[in-house]
Parts: structure tokens; sequence; C-alpha cells
């Protein structure tokens, strides 16, 4: 597994770096920036105003290397002031300085209600192989034999996202792959609702994941088409899903599609002798250590993901069009007024 995420991740960095002598998307500089985080601060957890540079950073990161130019206030983003209707978020983030990766989502804005969508589908795998589960949370729903034994990823106290603390296993049959898709579709997104309420940000996120055999055209428009591994490990998000993934994983791997940054050390986290490096204070974000159910959506990511809403339809989106598989096509704009 090590080895072919090694593969990928050479081949991206020089994509990477061959692209980033040639476009330069994004603003270095905005003027609002202490400003858009003190007003943060104040909806947010005691532990994220307790480290302002590092989220000073991640916000500083995030605005300067976006193609959506603008900064609204917080205030004025949660509001429920401004323009309403649906619109189509497209284009790329750059992950670990190294190489682009893609952003697509549609937000929805009506009668100070927001809503967010992101639309996977998914390619079975092959039906004779076996599925590696995270735990045990389907062993109701699956058909034929199962093994379910040891301690869920998600509450191995570890920083693995595919710890080796228990075994779970089921079939890859079509029916097992639909039951597994349904769960995260069900699931995955309470993390953002939860988090979201409890910080009264007024917005529902809504991620689903549809089974598709690999020759089989989408039943309607979807954000992003990748495959079906049937194992756990580390894989670029766009590249494919991991049947042994746990909901706060899988979360996590949404939260990129959403246009939102890694929050930890590049790198950390693949071999034993650099485990996964939170940013100083990013422990308890959703975005540092993603493996955790505890693990946070700040208001600072809500904010990030309904902000570019309020900004013009960029000039460039992606600094190497054929760089990254391309998702399908869906209407950029929905009915904005």
């Amino acid at each position: 597994m090590l080895d072919e995420y090694s593969s990928s991740l050479e081949r991206l960095v020089t994509i990477g770096l061959i692209a980033s002598g040639v476009v330069g998307i994004g603003c270095t500089h905005y003027a609002r920036l202490d400003t858009i985080l003190d007003e943060l601060s104040t909806m947010s957890p005691p532990w994220f105003s307790a480290h302002r540079d590092t989220y000073r950073h991640v916000l500083a990161t995030s605005l300067s290397q976006d193609a959506y130019l603008c900064d609204p206030l917080p205030s004025e983003v949660f509001s429920g002031s401004g323009p309403q209707g649906w619109r189509t978020i497209r284009g790329t983030m750059p992950h670990y300085g190294v190489y682009h990766g893609p952003m697509h989502y549609d937000v929805l804005h009506h009668d100070g209600q927001w809503r967010v969508e992101v639309r996977y589908a998914v390619e079975l795998p092959d039906p004779d192989a076996t599925l590696e589960l995270p735990d045990c949370a389907l062993s109701n729903r699956l058909h034929g034999p199962m093994t379910c034994q040891g301690i869920a990823y998600s509450r191995s106290g570890t920083l693995d996202a595919c710890p080796d603390t228990g075994t779970f296993q089921a079939p890859a049959s079509q029916e097992n792959v639909k039951r597994l898709l349904e769960h995260w579709s069900e699931n995955a997104e309470r993390y953002y609702n939860r988090d979201a309420e409890a910080f009264a940000i007024p917005v529902h996120y809504d991620f689903s994941f549809t089974p598709m055999a690999k020759d089989q055209d989408a039943d309607g428009p979807v954000h992003w088409r990748l495959p079906l591994d049937p194992t756990c490990g580390r894989t670029p998000y766009f590249r494919s899903m991991r049947s042994g993934w746990s909901l706060p994983i899988v979360a996590h791997e949404v939260g990129h599609m959403l246009g939102l940054l890694d929050e930890y050390e590049a790198l950390s986290g693949i071999v034993a002798w650099y485990p996964k490096t939170a940013f100083r204070g990013a422990e308890r974000s959703r975005f540092g250590l993603s493996m955790k159910e505890e693990s946070v959506v700040l208001p600072l990511h809500h904010y990030l993901v309904l902000r570019r809403y309020f900004c013009p339809e960029p000039e460039s989106r992606n600094p190497y069009g054929h760089g990254v598989p391309q998702a399908a096509n869906i209407p950029r704009l929905r009915g904005l007024t």
C-alpha cells in the first residue's frame, strides 16, 4: 500500500512542481484578515483563540491560494443576507504546497439558510473481493460471512487512519457495497451538521455516495466519480475511496472536495517514524487529526466553504487542467439571483 501511495504522490509532486511555475492564482493579501479572524474567534472554542497564529496561517493560506477572490466577514456570510439561489463552486486548491486537487460542490442560499451538497459516483470493486471495514457498525445490514473482532478504527486511540486494532471484513458484493455507501451517505455529513448546530451556523450539509458500475453512466449530475478500493490506506481523495475508512476519515476527505486543506505537517503519518503531526493547536480540528470522532468542523471551516458563494466567478480555476481526473460537467450556476 505504501509503495502504491508513494508512486502516486511522486507523480503528483512532479505535476505540481511543473504547474507551480506556469500559473499562479489567488491573492496574496486580504486587508480584513485579522477582522475575519476576530469574528471567527468569538464563535469558536477557547482553544481556537489560544492558537491564533496557527489559525491565522490556515485562514491566510486558504484565502491567498483560492481562485475565488473576496473576503466577506463571517457575520455577513452567516447572517442570511446576500444573494439567493443555487451556485456551483468548482476549481482546485493546493495540498501540501505541492499539487492541486479538485474542489467541486453546490451551495444553496434561501431564506437565511444554507445548504451544501457533494454528490459522488462510486465505482464498484470486484464482487469476488473482500471489503475491509473500519468497525462492526454494519454487521446487521451486510450479507454473507463477516469477520467482526477488535476495536473500531475510530476508537483505537491511535493517530492512524487504519490501525491494527481489529479485523472487520465482508464480501464485496454489489448489495454490500450499496449498504456501505448508504451508511456513508447517512452519516458522514453528520459531523458537519453536528458542529454547525453547536456553533449556531445556519447550514446543512448533504453528502451522497451512489454505487456505479465502471461502464455505467451516472444517473444525474455528480461532482466527482472515482472507484472504491476494498481496503484501508492513504490515497489522494480524488483518486479513490477506501472501504476501510472510518466515518471521521470519510468526512475529512469530503472536506477536501469542499476546498478545505489539511492542518497537519505534510507527509506525516505515512511511515511509523513520522507519526501524524497536527499543527500546534489543531489537534481537535477535523482537519488536524481527522481520525477522531470528537474532532471539530470549526466556524473557520464553514466560513471558508460558504465564503465562495459571495465571490465573482474566477477567471482561472485550474492551474493544470489535465493533471488530475476531471469530474462530470454540471452547471456552474443554478438560479442565482
